[in-house]
């Protein structure tokens, strides 16, 4: 099992009890194994009888395992699921909620029924798992509780990732609700595109709407490290170590990817295009350094590196584009068309400035200044995204040209963001 390469001990969870909702097949069933193999008990929350199966597996491998046919949808279900897994292991340590379904087909076309039925299982069952385990983690001080995401925008699958969107601001707001005091932690995982039944189901439904073919669709996957799909067993292992460190993950959307990472057991081609974010960012040599430039000198410079990181996302394929395009309103705060929008404006509002303060129009210079303590929180935001971007290469990139190229790029446009923050603190100081 790849999780006994992840450096982690195998009294890891010992004594801990883990629920996985849909653990019957896929990353569930995956997931349920490396939890088992570092020493939790594991409660196989699964509508189908292949619960049953992953039960002796799980056993077969020295592990412990309980199956409970569980619809997560239905309340009557899940207490029921609460009341065995209490009077069997007199705890739940952590909770994944990872059972989804999904419907295929146009808004038009899919009838509400099918948009119920997704919202009861994907994001109901969510909310029901929480009410009934979150009490006894507050209780104990103790727990880890974990809601799937995946992309979103993508046509034909509108309920399934309307659902994971859902799915992700829920655990982002659990997080924000659950203070360290409680001893409960709570992040989001996105498992990118992963080879389990359920989604080679889906690949190969929605490949000829694309016009493309089953392999030309799954060879869009954005999985960096990866060729096409990612397997469940890598994906478990990523998620596993997620949990194990849940504290530090906290209100985090968190990938399985840097985990691998860190551990080795991601190689990245020095000839990929894949950097960090997903583009492969170039820098002139006239562009090294931001010296003691003006304002409106850097404000365009950093209008320059929005509209070029604009362009990499813009020139990648669909999958890659919609993850790129969430890790940057993530830890930026905004799109890149948001931000493009908002230094442009502000390029326009500096070249006017000077004009104003000339003739005296203390309104337009009130107005510029009043936005400063707004614009200045967001572009810290987008100056730690490229600081995370240094960070995260560290562990995708083997290759110490390809690494130190992107290094370089990134530190750019990190410390010509912050410089734009310091000529403005000078520029409006009171």
């Amino acid at each position: 099992m790849l999780i006994e390469k992840m450096g982690l001990s195998r009294t890891a969870l010992a004594g801990k009890v883990a629920i996985i909702t849909g653990a019957g097949q896929g990353i569930g069933k995956e997931l349920a194994r490396a939890l088992a193999w570092l020493g939790a008990k594991v409660i196989i929350a699964e509508i189908r009888d292949t619960g049953l199966e992953v039960e002796a597996l799980i056993r077969s491998e020295r592990g412990t395992a309980l199956f409970v046919q569980t619809d997560v949808g239905d309340e009557k279900s899940i207490q029921a699921l609460a009341e065995k897994a209490f009077n069997t292991f007199g705890k739940v340590d952590i909770l994944v909620n990872n059972a989804i379904i999904y419907r295929p087909g146009t808004i038009l076309e899919l009838p509400i029924e099918a948009w119920d039925q997704v919202y009861a299982v994907n994001l109901r069952g969510a909310v029901l798992g929480i009410k009934a385990f979150l009490p006894g983690m507050l209780e104990r001080k103790e727990g880890v509780i974990v809601t799937l995401t995946s992309s979103e925008g993508m046509p034909y699958m509108a309920s399934y990732f309307a659902s994971k969107v859902a799915l992700q601001s829920l655990g982002l707001s659990l997080a924000s609700e659950l203070s360290e005091e409680t001893g409960v932690s709570a992040f989001v995982f996105a498992p990118g595109m992963v080879d389990t039944p359920g989604g080679n189901r889906a690949f190969q439904a929605l490949a000829p709407k694309y016009g493309m073919s089953y392999q030309e669709f799954i060879n869009m996957s954005p999985n960096p490290g990866y060729n096409g799909l990612m397997p469940a067993e890598d994906c478990a292992a990523g998620f596993a170590y997620a949990i194990v460190h849940a504290r530090d993950y906290h209100g985090q959307v968190v990938d399985p990817f840097q985990p691998l990472a860190k551990a080795g057991l991601l190689n990245f081609s020095p000839q990929s295009k894949f950097e960090v974010d997903g583009t492969a960012p170039t820098m002139s040599s006239s562009e090294k350094t931001t010296g003691e430039k003006s304002a409106i000198e850097l404000a365009r410079e950093v209008k320059k590196i929005l509209e070029v990181v604009n362009k990499e996302t813009n020139e990648l394929d669909l999958f890659r584009k919609m993850w790129v395009t969430r890790v940057f309103r993530q830890r930026s705060g905004m799109g890149i068309k948001d931000w493009l929008e908002v230094v442009t404006e502000l390029v326009s509002e500096l070249e006017t400035l000077d004009k104003a303060v000339e003739i005296g129009n203390t309104a337009k210079v009130e107005n510029v200044c009043g936005k400063f303590p707004w614009l200045k929180s967001n572009l810290e935001r987008l100056a730690d995204y490229f600081k995370k971007n240094m960070k995260d290469a560290e562990g995708y990139f083997k290759d110490p040209e390809a690494l130190s190229e992107a290094l370089n790029v990134l530190a750019y446009r990190e410390n010509t963001v912050r410089s734009l923050i310091s000529a403005l603190e000078r520029k409006f100081k009171p």
